[in-house]
């Protein structure tokens, strides 16, 4: 080839190149395939899932709109948005827990985590209490005196229904199904505080949160009728299964058992302190704050109180020791006089008094309870329809109509009490 013809291949080459690296660029620089949008339904749910409940709303109100225009079915949508809409009212009343310990088990190991002192009753499987080879999940409710039993039998169905069962001699009675409770649900995991009057127990059914939700009772003794249950809300209830509630009164702990976040086939066992009186969380905590407290994002989150979490933590561990035969703090407060103070049945001097301060406490705690059942109530008739007032409206009043005679009934009883020791301190 001759010279010329070489050199005229060459500049040719040269003048190609900027073209082809050109497209090259135009190559690497092409936009990509754009991913599919999420549909607006699949984000209420991921809005619902972290319990953002307001935005699950809006997105869902974008999805009925869309789809009326398309005349299509808004059915299920309307459906979401009214859950979206009942969740939002409950999470403005989450009550304010203080979560000490978490700890994640086999779902059939649940109940060995939960450590109760004696005077607190045994909780048990069914299978294991009357020596069964059932593999229901059905649990039972032991008290301290071992002559009561709540027992979760099952029903035809596939549902359960909770029971009363009492000692008669050395044989336990058929057990009588409670009264007042929701029969079309499935009922489980009872809890009986020492009062032998409120009773937690988990529950399936339209007024349940998720799957099973924890509520709260009163049993009337007279006739072993309930008032009207009430969930226990956020956090205690979950869109998840929450189990079972416990509180051990002299440990001052309480348990509660759920699958939230968890594999299938594992549970949380969370330990709490429990409260006295109910209380939420201030108008003006930062939303996402107020979501993550609800779904129990994080325990540290809950905590505000260290020194009272280093005291439960150090209960928690006297129990999963089988150290704690004797309270971690004083039974009661109660002033005799200027000069006596007592904190145990026995600093009394007078059999009488003593007796007296047992019945004291025992109605102390029931006051304490329905006061607690009154702020549920009133926060639940808040929230409620027409219809749901109605009934809520009629266990208020039941429990209002005793609740101040309970009041008088504890002025009177004190009073009894001082009286009663003085009388036997006094110098003869």
């Amino acid at each position: 080839m001759k010279p010329i013809q070489i050199a005229a291949i060459a500049i040719a080459a040269l003048l190609l190149l900027p073209v082809e690296a050109g497209a090259q660029r135009r190559r690497r620089a092409a936009p990509r395939p754009k991913e599919p949008a999420v549909p607006l339904m699949e984000q209420a749910r991921q809005a619902m899932a972290v319990y953002d409940f307001a935005q699950a709303e809006q997105l869902l109100d974008s999805e009925i709109a869309a789809l009326q225009k398309k005349r299509k079915d808004t059915s299920e949508a309307e459906a979401m948005r009214e859950r979206a809409q009942m969740l939002a009212a409950k999470l403005r009343a989450t009550e304010r827990v203080c979560f000490v310990d978490s700890v994640v088990v086999d779902a059939a190991e649940a109940l060995h985590a939960i450590r109760l002192t004696r005077e607190s009753g045994r909780i048990d499987t069914y299978a294991s209490t009357y020596h069964t080879a059932a593999t229901t999940d059905a649990t039972i409710y032991e008290n301290e005196l071992a002559n009561r039993r709540l027992v979760a039998v099952a029903q035809d169905g596939g549902g359960m229904r909770l029971a009363l069962s009492d000692k008669v001699g050395d044989d336990w009675a058929a057990p009588l199904p409670l009264e007042g409770l929701n029969a079309d649900v499935k009922q489980n995991y009872p809890f009986l505080l020492s009062d032998g009057l409120t009773l937690y127990y988990a529950a399936t059914g339209e007024a349940s949160l998720g799957g099973y939700d924890i509520f709260v009772t009163r049993i009337d003794p007279t006739d072993n009728q309930c008032l009207q249950p009430e969930s226990l809300g956020f956090p205690f209830c979950s869109t998840a299964n929450d189990y079972m509630l416990a509180i051990d009164e002299l440990a001052q702990l309480g348990w509660m058992v759920t699958d939230r976040h968890q594999p299938k086939g594992k549970v949380c066992v969370y330990t709490f302190i429990p409260t006295t009186t109910r209380s939420t969380y201030a108008d003006d905590i930062a939303p996402d704050r107020l979501r993550r407290l609800a779904r129990l994002a994080s325990i540290a989150e809950t905590q505000t109180d260290q020194a009272a979490v280093a005291a439960a933590r150090e209960r928690l561990a006297k129990l999963r020791d089988g150290g704690m035969d004797t309270p971690a703090t004083p039974e009661f407060t109660f002033v005799v006089n200027d000069e006596r103070t007592y904190t145990s049945i026995a600093d009394f001097h007078s059999q009488e008094a003593a007796t007296l301060m047992k019945q004291w406490l025992q109605l102390r705690q029931t006051t304490e309870t329905d006061a607690t059942l009154l702020l549920r109530l009133r926060d639940q008739y808040a929230e409620a329809d027409a219809a749901q007032r109605t009934a809520i409206a009629r266990t208020i009043a039941r429990i209002e109509a005793t609740h101040y005679s309970q009041l008088m009934g504890l002025r009177a009883l004190a009073k009894d009490i001082r009286n009663a020791e003085i009388k036997a301190t006094q110098p003869h």
